[in-house]
């Protein structure tokens, strides 16, 4: 079974390199052939990763080639150099991994398209009884598809009377009163918005490069805060951590006093920043974390592991066999859903 954060990440990477289609599925069908997308920390002689990528052969140091961003764009990068019009998207994946069997790459395109179906979806994000998700390359709340460009990904945040997701391209997009606006730019993972107590709104994502960034004040930016709207970049983004910090989605909490803090998957590691201090929670993070403040003031952290819903408790502890994809959207009471890899959204504890 492929790991959904490794197929989330290989994506990301080729959706900010811009490469064409041929070789974002030569890149699926490399992955799966070679660790059925999983990030593994052992393979022939001293191949690693999840392309297999090798040391002793250039592709970098273990330590480097263990990372899956940067494993996917060493992959995409060398496979934009070497293609070439004759080569199929198997061909042009055996170019780059040069292998001794260069026919069964194209053998997977079935698996890696379907892989590359689910990179294209995402969610739960539950608010309010609402299921928000994306699917099919647009943004549904309940039955209602909010979208028709066509070009989401990943799992959509909403805050208040705003809706927001990421597209193909890295882009945040807006929603508010019916129309889609830009928002920011140059951003890798799923964004996260939450509410303050005012009443505005906090936008964090994980960028291109890594960092987890505090993203423009989208009121502003969309023009609800007294500005025209001017789109894209008009009051920037506040980075929050070094380059390579983190991958994924943010989670993030707001306390009554309007402070927030934001939770990262960092490596394997749980960080968490509040006060621009980051420090780390615990070990043992696979996905992306989820936060959510109890109301005793406490505040609650979830994850998949091994496609199970885990609380961090002294440590994680699952809830229940089911095995899911993507993230978890968790409640103040303690329940929690998320989604099958048939696209059905379950209540988990």
């Amino acid at each position: 079974m492929h790991d959904p954060e490794v197929i989330r990440i290989v994506h990301a990477v080729g959706l900010s390199l811009r490469v064409s289609d041929k070789v974002m599925l030569a890149g699926f069908e490399a992955g799966w052939v070679e660790s059925h997308m999983n990030n593994l920390d052992c393979g022939d002689a001293d191949s690693l990763g999840v392309f297999q990528q090798r040391p002793s052969m250039g592709w970098g140091t273990p330590e480097q080639i263990m990372d899956v961003s940067y494993a996917a764009r060493r992959f995409f990068e060398v496979a934009v150099e070497v293609d070439r019009p004759d080569l199929s998207p198997g061909l042009l994946a055996d170019a780059v991994q040069r292998s001794c069997c260069p026919l069964r790459y194209d053998e997977a395109e079935g698996r890696a398209s379907s892989m590359l179906r689910q990179a294209w979806q995402g969610g739960p994000e539950v608010v309010d009884g609402g299921v928000y998700v994306v699917e099919d390359g647009d943004v549904w709340g309940g039955r209602t598809r909010l979208s028709s460009s066509g070009d989401f990904v990943g799992r959509p945040s909403v805050a208040g009377r705003f809706v927001f997701a990421r597209t193909s391209r890295g882009d945040v997009r807006a929603l508010a009163d019916g129309v889609w606006r830009p928002v920011a730019a140059g951003v890798a993972g799923d964004p996260e918005a939450v509410l303050r107590p005012d009443g505005t709104v906090g936008l964090y994502a994980v960028l291109a490069d890594g960092s987890v960034a505090k993203l423009s004040d989208p009121s502003a930016t969309i023009g609800m805060g007294g500005s025209s709207p001017q789109g894209v970049g008009q009051s920037g983004s506040i980075p929050l951590s070094p380059p390579g910090f983190a991958s994924g989605k943010p989670s993030a909490i707001a306390y009554p006093d309007g402070s927030v803090a934001v939770y990262v998957r960092s490596g394997g590691a749980l960080m968490a920043s509040a006060a621009g201090a980051w420090r780390e929670i615990t070990q043992g993070l696979e996905g992306s974390p989820e936060a959510v403040l109890r109301p005793d003031g406490t505040v609650g952290l979830y994850t998949l592991i091994g496609a199970r819903v885990h609380r961090l408790t002294t440590a994680w502890e699952p809830l229940g066999e089911g095995r899911f994809i993507d993230t978890v959207s968790a409640q103040p009471d303690g329940t929690v859903h998320a989604r099958r890899a048939n696209g059905d959204v379950l209540r988990v504890g």
